[in-house]
């Protein structure tokens, strides 16, 4: 695993932590189960395309000679290309690693901090439209509540206690 990745531990969410720690461990699982895979396909998501220019979101387009320099020069070889075609190399970034209450959601995409990292998110990202990690939980917290419970509810059942 690289030194640089995003990720989610279910469990550490304050979302769920108080509320599942009360539960039997099957019931944990199931409900964290629940939860990471909506979440998985909740983070996979791109957000509509949207053009903003570098001078819009930094005030200028290059921050240094050396870095116009290396733009050009890679726009030259082929290395990079404008316009940017998306390809959804973030998304399929995401792996779920682990099962039940130790599940976690990963991504090691070169650069994953810059679009969706809580504290590291790039202006430009940001005006384009990423949401961060903690955003796309607390927008979507009803319904990974309404997971969770429905997981648990699964598991209790499975179990006869319901």
């Amino acid at each position: 695993m690289s030194n640089e990745f995003i990720g989610i531990d279910i469990i550490g969410e304050d979302v769920l932590a108080e509320k599942l720690k009360k539960l039997p461990p099957a019931v944990q699982d199931a409900a964290v189960d629940e939860v990471s895979s909506y979440l998985l396909n909740i983070l996979k998501a791109y957000p509509s395309k949207n053009y903003i220019t570098r001078t819009t979101a930094y005030g200028k387009s290059f921050f240094t000679d050396k870095q116009r320099k290396w733009f050009f020069a890679s726009l030259n070889d082929g290395s990079i290309n404008i316009p940017y075609r998306r390809t959804q190399g973030l998304a399929r970034a995401w792996e779920k690693l682990g099962s039940g209450a130790y599940t976690i959601l990963v991504n090691e995409a070169q650069g994953a901090k810059y679009v969706i990292g809580d504290k590291t998110q790039s202006r430009h990202e940001m005006l384009v439209g990423w949401r961060t990690v903690g955003q796309v939980i607390k927008v979507h917290t009803r319904r990974i509540i309404e997971k969770a419970d429905a997981g648990a509810k699964k598991a209790l059942r499975k179990l006869g206690l319901q």
